[in-house]
């Protein structure tokens, strides 16, 4: 499992394909409870120009535990409107500190966002402790996430 979140920082507007730097805050939730077909990691995004969006990402299969660090890949989609963002990170989750990094890049993007194709994407934050105590289904993610311009 893996999560991601954005920081605040110089916020960018649709469409400004001079922007070199966006940075957002977000909230995530990981929700494994029996049933969920799909689990994966789900939130909203704030602080900046995709303020409201909903950010989802999907482990890919290479993920792989060393000692008490997750080593993860991801698929990442943003939803703002009608327009998406996807993109792919590869990172780190160490479960002594729950604490997350991961690098990657931007792959698609539609309508006012097109312009962030290429950009670079850094995230990093907290979770609250995986795994988590019996009974508890859902683990929780909060993290700065910023596209940089290539």
């Amino acid at each position: 499992m893996v999560v991601l979140l954005f920081a605040s920082a110089p916020g960018v507007s649709a469409g400004s394909d001079e922007a070199e730097r966006m940075v957002c805050d977000a909230a995530l939730t990981y929700d494994f409870s029996p049933g969920i077909a799909d689990p994966h990691w789900v939130g909203t995004l704030g602080g900046c120009a995709l303020a409201g969006a909903t950010i989802e990402f999907w482990e890919k299969p290479d993920n792989y535990i060393v000692g008490g660090t997750e080593h993860f890949f991801e698929k990442m989609l943003i939803t703002i409107g009608d327009d998406t963002i996807k993109g792919d990170n590869a990172g780190v989750w160490n479960f002594a500190t729950f604490k997350f990094r991961a690098n990657g890049w931007v792959t698609e993007a539609t309508g006012n966002w097109a312009y962030l194709v290429g950009y670079k994407m850094h995230e990093m934050g907290y979770t609250t402790p995986f795994p988590p105590p019996e009974g508890v289904y859902q683990v929780h993610a909060t993290a700065a996430m910023w596209l940089d311009a290539p």
